[in-house]
């Protein structure tokens, strides 16, 4: 028995496709070489669309407001984003909170300006940092530490209340860095904001078979009777949750999905909530406990967060996530067979 929302509390998209770093596990990075895909973003009246469409379905499953969120990024960076504002005035407007995951580079005095006036839709603001020293950052993420730590120093400085919402996290693309060299980095971090730092070593996904098999695991499963996907090790239940939305309007099944193997369907064109019907569909099978040939065809088998064991205590896990988000955001949850 699984918990499935029939309105996702969060809703992801991509308003541009641009970012000002490349990082070396992001499919951005190689993405970007196609000058087509750089820089194609929606349209202010796409954006409104959107969002409204989002906010009446809330409306209609009588959401609590300020609990849904919106997440204007994929594989971009939001802070890059010509449309910021226009997006927390419509966030603003219905109700909603945004997420924002940024390099921490573009926070100029424009952009804090910006969430500064609409910091009561803020959910979190997460500064994502790979490496511990500026020449690490540089090859990691490609972008200059000196200048990203000015600007969060000025924020500490000039916007405190956004400096104290920001959660620095810090990762390592070696896996065994010891615990004591992680705490020496955390500590010095948290000395340019008023907010929390987390240094941890952490596993990079190899983003649906995109990895090179040295920092990236390769696919895990050869599909059988007794080897098959039965569910994922994302975050507890962020899959049940949470839809993603290309620039183009398409609904793929998550943010392992860099490009566009999955198609659920056209939110411009179809709505979200028959969208999201369709991937509510996928997302069954993905945790269905029996094998079937529709099994084969999961993008899942050639991702490294599948799991081909789905114990008790996954679904307990699992099930707990999604009613906190239930009792949070006053959405309901179906109760549905695997």
């Amino acid at each position: 028995m699984s918990k499935h929302f029939l309105v996702p509390p969060e809703l992801s998209f991509e308003p541009i496709q641009l970012c000002n770093a490349t990082c070396f596990m992001c499919p951005y990075t190689w993405l970007s070489k196609d000058k087509e895909y750089r820089g194609k973003k929606m349209t202010r009246d796409q954006i409104n669309a959107l969002i409204e469409d989002y906010a009446q379905l809330l409306k209609r499953h009588n959401a609590k407001p300020w609990t849904a969120e919106l997440t204007p990024w994929r594989y971009s960076d939001p802070l890059v984003c010509p449309d910021l504002e226009f997006i927390f005035e419509l966030a603003h407007k219905h109700q909603l909170k945004v997420n924002l995951t940024t390099n921490g580079v573009s926070f100029t005095e424009k952009n804090c300006k910006i969430i500064q006036k609409y910091l009561e839709c803020v959910s979190k603001i997460h500064i994502s940092i790979i490496g511990y020293t500026e020449e690490e950052i540089k090859e990691f993420m490609g972008v200059n530490w000196k200048v990203t730590k000015a600007r969060l120093m000025a924020v500490k400085a000039n916007y405190p209340e956004i400096s104290k919402r920001m959660e620095i996290g810090v990762k390592h693309k070696n896996q065994n860095v010891d615990k004591k060299r992680r705490q020496e980095i955390a500590s010095e971090l948290s000395k340019i904001t008023l907010g929390r730092v987390k240094a941890k070593n952490t596993w990079m996904t190899n983003r649906m078979g995109a990895g090179d098999g040295v920092w990236m695991p390769g696919a895990e499963f050869n599909i059988n009777e007794k080897n098959f996907v039965q569910g994922c090790s994302m975050v507890q239940g962020k899959i049940f949750r949470k839809m993603e939305i290309l620039v183009d309007g398409t609904a793929v099944l998550c943010c392992e999905d860099a490009t566009k193997i999955t198609n659920y369907g056209n939110v411009f064109e179809e709505g979200i909530e028959k969208v999201w019907k369709n991937l509510r569909e996928e997302i069954l099978l993905i945790y269905s406990k029996t094998y079937t040939e529709a099994k084969k065809k999961l993008i899942c088998n050639q991702c490294s967060r599948a799991k081909g064991t789905w114990t008790a205590n996954d679904q307990l896990m699992d099930d707990q996530s999604q009613q906190k988000f239930s009792d949070r955001t006053g959405l309901k949850l179906e109760h549905v067979d695997n």
